[in-house]
């Protein structure tokens, strides 16, 4: 077992993962599909895709709806208040890595991602 030793560690802990930052981000501004989740995390398989919502959702990040009433059955995931609280670090993450791609002059493969960033 890992010692956690300070903040990184804990916060490295809680977003790690090439996605949980990202499905974190997009959901602090709307509620999403997994469909919608499977579009923005381009590349992501759906077994990845399930394994970090599992994870952001067990560490309290998310929320996750099952609407077995409809047919197809309807899940959604939202930001949990807790995970409202990394908005700003993810913010600060995305405005950082824009000016350093700007800095090399490259443009970003998806800039919708970190779109957001842009209106707060």
């Amino acid at each position: 077992m890992n010692k956690i030793n300070t903040g990184f560690d804990v916060v490295q802990n809680i977003i790690s993962g090439k996605w949980k930052s990202i499905i974190l981000y997009q959901l602090g501004y709307e509620q999403k599909r997994t469909k919608d989740l499977l579009q923005i995390c381009e590349g992501v398989s759906h077994k990845v895709l399930n394994e970090q919502l599992k994870q952001l959702q067990q560490d309290g990040l998310i929320h996750r709806a099952v609407y077995a009433d409809e047919v197809p059955i309807r899940v959604e995931y939202t930001i949990s208040d807790y995970g409202r609280t990394f908005l700003p670090l993810l913010k600060e993450m995305c405005d950082a890595g824009d000016h350093h791609l700007e800095r090399q002059g490259i443009t970003a493969g998806n800039p919708k991602i970190c779109e957001h960033s842009k209106s707060l």
